[in-house]
Parts: structure tokens; C-alpha cells; sequence
């Protein structure tokens, strides 16, 4: 049906009036257009809000291996472990991290997985291959985007080293007691005496899952 005439114009405009009127409330957070229009109709009218906030940050995650022999942290190259879109947002390592990494089992999966693939030494991953590892920590590095108008740069990977503390945020690390199972008393982080002993009333615990609230071990507080 064609619609024509003077009425016909109004019918339009008052239509599409009321389809403004309805995505700019859906916009600022309504739910007045699901309580009177149908759900077919609303369903159109949803589209304001489909991206509410713009991203100010760019999240890459990365990983580090606690090498046994000289009881610190080093950067782990994961991209050998995932050949999959190793650069980019696909790569499985990058997915694993965004949603699996407050999930224990995952995390622990991951950590055995890692460790046990570095110490076969079958691919460069940045840390010698003669050099144990005897656990993980997993971070996130949130790296500022540009401002409108500054100038662009490609991204390009860059060493943890290079990024300030302020942009990195841990969230997971292989527990002390299993730092010491795997590495030796020799290779476990020193920590001082009280974190020592509740880590000893834990030692067979298998939480391994710990957030930035009980930083890293080898870290000073």
C-alpha cells in the first residue's frame, strides 16, 4: 500500500516521530517504549544502546613464567602455544583470558599447559629453553587509545617492561606451595615468615586462583 496525500504525510511524520521519540528513550536508559509498544516493534527501537560507552582502552594479556633456577619472573611468549591468529584478538589465549580467566579450573588447566610446554622445550616462547619454569602469572595490560586528533601509530607488540605499572593489572599466579612442588625449595619466591606459614597451612590446597588483592610472588609489598 502506497501511502499518499496530505494525511498521508502526516501518518509518515507522526510515525516517524514517535520511532525517534522511542530510540532516544531506549537511549538514555527508559523502559517506557517495552512497557506500551509491542515487542516486535520495540525490538527496532533498541539500537541506541547497543554501544553505550566508548572504549578508552585497548586490552592485550600476557604472561609470565617463574623461571626456577633464578627465582624471578620472565615474559612467556604464548603466541607458540596458540598458533591460531597468534597477533590478534582471536588468538585462543586472548579468548581464554577474556572469559575464562576468573574461572578456576580453566586457569589451573592453562597453568599445567604452559609450563609443561615450556619445559619440553619445543618452541622459542622468549625464555630459554634450559631454564625450568615452575609456574604462571597471567595480567592484563590496559594500553590508553589515541585521543581525536592524535597522531596513529600501528600497534605493535611490545615488551611487558616497556609499559608502566599503572597499565598492568594481575589477576592470576601459580600459588607458592605449587611453586615449591615444581621448583624446589631452592626456586620457591622468599616471602617473609607470616605468608610463609599461610601458605604452608595450604599446601595441599588446589586453589590456585588468586586476584591483585595478594600480589604476585616475588613481589615486595
Amino acid at each position: 500500500m502506497i501511502v499518499s496525500g496530505r494525511s498521508g504525510r502526516t501518518a509518515l511524520k507522526v510515525l516517524g516521530a514517535v520511532y525517534l521519540a522511542g530510540v532516544w528513550l531506549d537511549g538514555v536508559g527508559s523502559n517506557l517504549p517495552a512497557k506500551v509498544l509491542p515487542r516486535t516493534a520495540n525490538y527496532f527501537m533498541q539500537i541506541a544502546a547497543l554501544f553505550p560507552k566508548a572504549a578508552v582502552m585497548s586490552i592485550d594479556y600476557r604472561a609470565e613464567g617463574w623461571v626456577c633456577a633464578d627465582g624471578e619472573w620472565e615474559e612467556l611468549d604464548t603466541r607458540p602455544y596458540f598458533p591460531i591468529d597468534p597477533d590478534d584478538k582471536e588468538n585462543r589465549f586472548q579468548r581464554v583470558m577474556h572469559f575464562y580467566r576468573e574461572h578456576r579450573k580453566t586457569m589451573q588447566a592453562l597453568d599445567a599447559y604452559l609450563v609443561d610446554s615450556h619445559n619440553a622445550g619445543k618452541h622459542a616462547d622468549g625464555i630459554p629453553a634450559d631454564r625450568a619454569i615452575g609456574g604462571i602469572r597471567v595480567e592484563s595490560l590496559r594500553i590508553p587509545l589515541p585521543k581525536p586528533g592524535d597522531a596513529l601509530e600501528r600497534p605493535k607488540r611490545r615488551p611487558l617492561a616497556w609499559y608502566p605499572d599503572e597499565q598492568r593489572a594481575f589477576f592470576y599466579h601459580t600459588r607458592e606451595s605449587k611453586l615449591r612442588r615444581r621448583c624446589g625449595a631452592r626456586g620457591a619466591p622468599v616471602r617473609d615468615r607470616g605468608k610463609d606459614e599461610h601458605e604452608h597451612e595450604h599446601e595441599h590446597d588446589e586453589t590456585d586462583v588468586d586476584h591483585e588483592l595478594d600480589p604476585p610472588p616475588g613481589e615486595r609489598e
